[in-house]
C-alpha cells in the first residue's frame, strides 16, 4: 500500500497544480470580461472616446449593435431631462459561464434607476477570447 501512495503522490500534486492554474486563468478572464462590460458604460463622447464597435469582433452582426444602441438611447432619454432623477443606463453582468476556455456566456441587464423608474432589460452576451482580449460576438436582448 505504501508504494501505491508514493506513486500517486506526484499525480495528485500535478492535478492540484493544473486545477489551480485553470482557476487562476478563469479568474483573470472574468476580470477581463467585466472590463469589456464596464467599457460599455463609459461615455462615448469626445475625441478620445472608443466606439462601441471596438468591443465587438469583426464578424459580429451590426444589426445587434444598432438594437443595443437604440435601447440604450431610449433609456438615456429618460435620464437627460433637466429635472430627471433617472440614472444613465448601465449594463450590469449577473453571471459569467465559460462554455470553453475561449467562449463565455454573460447574463446581464441594461439597468436604469430613478425615484419613479426602475427599468431592467435582459441581455445575453456571447463573448470570445481573441489572442489575449475578450470581444463580444453576439448580443441577444430580451431573451428571458
Amino acid at each position: 500500500m505504501g508504494r501505491h501512495y508514493r506513486s500517486m503522490k506526484p499525480i495528485l500534486c500535478l492535478s492540484l497544480l493544473f486545477s489551480a492554474s485553470m482557476w487562476a486563468d478563469e479568474a483573470a478572464d472574468r476580470v477581463a470580461i467585466e472590463k469589456v462590460i464596464s467599457a460599455f458604460n463609459e461615455p462615448r463622447r469626445g475625441p478620445h472616446a472608443k466606439p462601441l464597435s471596438a468591443l465587438f469582433t469583426s464578424d459580429a452582426d451590426p444589426a445587434e449593435l444598432r438594437r443595443l444602441s437604440d435601447i440604450e438611447g431610449r433609456m438615456r432619454q429618460a435620464s437627460d431631462g433637466p429635472w430627471s432623477e433617472a440614472t444613465a443606463p448601465r449594463i450590469v453582468s449577473e453571471s459569467i459561464r465559460f462554455v470553453t476556455p475561449d467562449v463565455a456566456l454573460v447574463d446581464a441587464v441594461i439597468a436604469q434607476y430613478g425615484s419613479l423608474l426602475a427599468s431592467r432589460e435582459p441581455v445575453l452576451l456571447v463573448m470570445t477570447k481573441q489572442a489575449t482580449e475578450w470581444r463580444i460576438v453576439s448580443v441577444r436582448l430580451g431573451y428571458r
